[in-house]
């Protein structure tokens, strides 16, 4: 078992691919951009060339660009991990045409650690085997002969790659250099009638919270508006009507656009939003999380804890299974397990009143 600690570069670089990719396992790290794929997996079988699937194409999105800007320090010590432990040969980052000036940071300090690949500005891009496409000279096969005579879809490590979402190595920077395991998620609430706001959201937290403390007054809106759990293209149904139910941050969720009732999310495909200036962190200001043990590709992580227990920040409350796809578990927020089940994990209260939080987040705002 490896141990989830704050590391120099120097002992990052130190670690065996084993050990690196157990402590993404451990960390709870899927794919951030929507796939949800275990991406420890992935780093089972290096390969040659990592490609960085920096094309945000939800229209309205800015979170994914917004985390490169504040963190683009930290990218550049990760490319140079990367290609040490995980032995890459070729690091590229793929980027829209039209966030090339959003990226020249990253042009100025490629210095032969990474190169750009430039992509068109078309909402496909954003799916692996298109961008592998338009951004090296190389395709994934379309199908895979197996030893035993079967064949599968092609995969991009098929033909040498391995691709990540920004937000997938940020959480891959944070579990090997700081030890700490994914319990958040960068998203923005927006719709055609609100401002955009980006957020870095427990894991868990409530979208219904989430609107309250951008400003919306949930209850004199019942019924008026649907939540969905992605853009304008790509989406869930999360909330069907404001109100009746609620639905959660999920690894995957990449932002709750709010719309009215009874319209299509794509009807909203031609929306303008404006960047922030910056994240606004809620770690702390949530009253509770419902976590999941397991997920679209995953065996739940066996419980660590029980019905009735305190929890604090960051404690580990599922430990991952040997069998299929596993990943371990760890707490959102503070608070108690009011509910253990074989698939779900849900803390409540321990955090700032909703109320609070919010007018600290308007204090913020005003400052």
């Amino acid at each position: 078992m490896v141990e989830m600690k704050q590391r120099s570069l120097e002992e990052v670089k130190a670690l065996s691919r084993e050990e690196a990719v157990e402590i993404i396992r451990q960390a709870g790290i899927v794919g951030a951009g929507g796939g949800g794929f275990p991406t420890y997996f992935k780093y089972k079988s290096p390969q040659p060339h990592m490609l960085v699937n920096c094309t945000e194409s939800e229209p309205g999105y800015w979170a994914d660009k917004m985390v490169h800007r504040e963190y683009l320090n930290e990218f550049l010590e990760l490319y140079d991990v990367m290609k040490s432990v995980f032995g890459f040969e070729q690091i590229s980052m793929g980027v829209h045409y039209k966030d090339e000036g959003w990226f020249s940071d990253y042009s100025e300090h490629a210095n032969g650690l990474y190169d750009m690949r430039y992509v068109p500005d078309k909402y496909a891009l954003g799916e692996e085997k298109t961008l592998i496409k338009h951004a090296t000279e190389t395709k994934v096969p379309r199908r895979v002969e197996m030893p035993d005579g079967s064949k599968r879809p092609g995969l991009p490590l098929d033909a040498g790659i391995i691709v990540n979402n920004s937000e997938t190595l940020l959480n891959i920077y944070r579990a090997l250099f700081e030890g700490r395991p994914t319990t958040t998620k960068f998203l923005q609430v927006f719709g055609p009638e609100m401002d955009l706001y980006l957020y870095e959201a427990p894991l868990g937290a409530s979208a219904t919270e989430l609107l309250s403390l951008s400003g919306m007054d949930v209850e004199e809106q019942a019924g008026r508006y649907s939540v969905i759990d992605g853009g304008p293209y790509l989406n869930e149904m999360g909330i069907e009507s404001l109100g009746e139910g609620d639905a959660f941050v999920r690894r995957t969720t990449n932002g709750f656009l709010v719309i009215p009732k009874d319209t299509q999310s794509k009807e909203y495909a031609d929306i303008k939003t404006r960047c922030p200036e910056e994240f606004t962190s809620l770690v702390g200001k949530v009253s509770g999380a419902n976590l999941p043990l397991g997920g679209r590709f995953l065996k739940p992580a066996t419980p660590l804890v029980s019905s009735g227990d305190t929890v604090e920040y960051e404690q580990k409350l599922g430990e991952p299974v040997d069998e299929g796809f596993s990943i371990g578990v760890w707490a959102s927020c503070a608070g108690t397990i009011s509910l253990l089940d074989d698939d779900m994990v849900v803390i409540s209260g321990g955090a700032v009143p909703t109320a609070e939080a919010r007018a600290e987040k308007e204090a913020e705002k005003a400052r």
